[in-house]
C-alpha cells in the first residue's frame, strides 16, 4: 500500500485523536525530543507490518527539529499576548509545518521502501532514550492509556 500525503495526514489526525495518544505523544516530544511526525509514520507502517531503517528518517527530522522548536516556543511565548484570532493562526502554520514535515518523511520513505517486518518503532523509541518503550508504543498505538 502506498502512503500518499492526503493518507498519512488523515491517519494522523484521526489517530492523534484517540484517547492517550496526544499526551503520549507529547511526552515524548518534551521528554525525550521524539518527532511526533516520525511517531505517527513509524506507527502506520507498524500496523501494516512494515518496517524501515531509521537513519535517513531520523537524519531528517534532525534537519528540521531546530526550527520546529523555535516555532512551538515562540508560540507558547505569545499564548497568553495575543488575540485568540492572532494566536489560532500561529497554530494553523504549525500545522502546515507539520504538513511540510510529513511530505519530507514521505520523500525519505520513497528513497528508503519500507519492507515487511516490524520494529522500528520500538527501535526509535529505544534510540530516543525512553524507559520501557514497549509500554510507550502501546500508548502511541491506543491501546494503553493512563488511568
Amino acid at each position: 500500500m502506498s502512503i500518499t500525503s492526503s493518507s498519512f495526514w488523515q491517519f494522523s489526525s484521526r489517530h492523534y485523536g484517540k484517547p492517550g495518544v496526544a499526551p503520549a505523544c507529547l511526552a515524548l516530544q518534551d521528554n525525550h525530543g521524539a518527532n511526533i511526525n516520525l511517531l505517527l509514520l513509524l506507527l502506520m507502517l507498524e500496523q501494516q507490518g512494515l518496517t524501515v531503517p531509521l537513519a535517513p528518517f531520523n537524519n531528517r527530522a534532525l534537519q528540521r527539529a531546530r526550527l520546529f522548536d523555535q516555532w512551538r516556543d515562540l508560540r507558547k511565548n505569545l499564548k497568553h499576548d495575543l488575540p485568540s484570532e492572532q494566536y489560532q493562526q500561529l497554530l494553523q502554520h504549525e500545522l502546515e509545518l507539520e504538513r511540510w514535515q510529513q511530505a519530507e518523511l514521505l520523500q525519505v520513505l520513497d528513497e528508503h521502501p519500507a519492507v515487511t517486518g516490524s520494529g522500528a518503532l520500538l527501535t526509535y523509541l529505544t534510540q530516543s532514550g525512553v524507559a520501557d518503550a514497549p509500554l510507550w508504543q502501546a500508548r502511541l498505538a491506543g491501546t494503553l492509556q493512563e488511568k
